[in-house]
This record gives structure tokens, C-alpha cells and sequence, in this order.
């Protein structure tokens, strides 16, 4: 079942083969997978943020600690595992990237790290009960998606609403989840202490709270409701 090893890694620089080894984990649950990687499963249902996608990561063959940029380089495929419901539907918004408050400011859509990271975006669906162990989530779905006209137009407008209205007129602060119809910005530091480098409405600099880009659930579900979609 599991394909994690020098092989899995070869066969995983093309897309045929990593699009194979992705969709042959539909059924498997995490915990089987972590038994045969040798990793550790956590126990119940908490403080396990992040396990989860990083057994998928493992599995598929993600480098960690390198470059900034997608998760599979050499394909230009972003990875992103998603918590649903037996109807494939997200049951969270969807993390795209950290946001420097400072450098954003003088960023246009078509420039940013945001549409870099969404330009191809392998999404791989795990079904979740609340309450169950981690372990006991299993893929359910494979998706690889590259954003259509009409998704991009809506993604860069509302990413061009927060630049404009929020981030360069030091503004950020003021952003709320009810922002965005496809992207939203929320909170992505560890407490309300966590933050860094920005400025305020007069252009003095000051510390915000660390945020980011995430997709909304309902954005995602429809992706997981169609074939793939793959970028030329």
C-alpha cells in the first residue's frame, strides 16, 4: 500500500506517477499509512494539528526544509490536504501561505506568492469524524486542480480588496473572516502575541498579527466535487 522510499521518489517526478501514487491511498487510513513509514500516530483527537498532512507529505515524498516555493518543484504542484465530511465537504478553510504585511503592500496578483502557490494545487480529501483519533481519518478523494478564468478573476479580486483597502493603508488589523468571497485572511500566528514587522493607518511602522490566505470550504468542496483539472 504504502509507495514512501527511493522508488516512490523517482516515480513521483512526473505527474503520471505521482497522481498514481496519490489516488492508490483512496480508502487508506493514516494510521496504516504511519504504521508502515514508522512514524508515530498520536492519541484521541487533540493537539494534533498538522500530523495529518505531514503523513501524506511523507508518504508522497514532499522534501522538507528547502527552497520557498511549490512542494513538488520540479512538477510546480502545490500539495494541500483537507479535512471533510462523508460528502467531501471541507470542514475548515484551506491554509495557502503566510502574509508579510510589508512586502504585500507593493505586490500586484499577478506577482504574488499567493497565485504562485495556486497555480496547481494537488488536493487530497480526508474524511474526519469529529472526536475520532487522527489516526483514523482515511483519503477520500484526489483532486489536482489549476484555477479556471472565472476562479482566477474571483481569487484576484479579492486578494487586490485586502491589498488596496487593508494592507497598504496599515489597515490589516481591521480585516475580518467575513471578508473575501473565495479567499479569506485570518489569524495564523500562535496567540495574540505572535506577530511582526507592519505599519499602521499614518505609515509609521508598528507589529501586527501574524495572518495568512486561506481558501473558503465552500470554494474547495467545489473542487472536490469535479475531475481534475490540470494546467497545461
Amino acid at each position: 500500500m504504502s509507495g514512501a522510499g527511493p522508488d516512490a521518489a523517482a516515480a513521483n517526478q512526473t505527474l503520471e506517477g505521482l497522481l498514481a501514487h496519490a489516488r492508490a491511498l483512496v480508502g487508506v487510513q493514516l494510521g496504516d499509512l504511519a504504521d508502515q513509514l514508522g512514524l508515530a500516530a498520536p492519541l484521541g483527537a487533540v493537539r494534533t494539528k498538522g500530523w495529518a498532512g505531514q503523513i501524506i507529505e511523507h508518504e508522497l515524498g514532499v522534501e522538507t526544509g528547502g527552497a520557498r516555493g511549490p512542494d513538488f518543484a520540479s512538477l510546480s504542484i502545490e500539495l494541500k490536504t483537507v479535512p471533510v465530511d462523508p460528502a467531501l465537504v471541507p470542514l475548515e478553510s484551506t491554509a495557502v501561505c503566510q502574509i508579510d504585511p510589508v512586502a504585500i503592500a507593493g505586490e500586484s496578483w499577478a506577482t504574488s506568492y499567493a497565485r504562485h502557490k495556486l497555480q496547481r494545487v494537488l488536493f487530497v480529501a480526508l474524511e474526519t469524524r469529529r472526536g475520532d483519533p487522527v489516526a483514523d481519518r482515511r483519503v477520500s478523494a484526489v483532486r489536482l486542480w489549476s484555477p479556471s478564468p472565472d476562479e482566477e478573476a474571483v481569487l484576484r479580486a479579492d486578494f487586490e480588496l485586502f491589498v488596496r483597502e487593508y494592507f497598504r493603508k496599515g489597515r490589516s488589523e481591521a480585516i475580518t473572516g467575513h471578508l473575501g468571497r473565495v479567499l479569506q485572511v485570518r489569524p495564523k500566528g500562535r496567540n495574540a502575541a505572535d506577530r511582526r514587522d507592519g505599519y499602521d493607518e499614518q505609515g509609521r511602522p508598528t507589529r501586527v498579527g501574524k495572518c495568512g490566505f486561506y481558501l473558503r470550504p465552500a470554494f474547495v468542496a467545489g473542487v472536490l466535487r469535479v475531475p481534475d483539472r490540470r494546467a497545461p
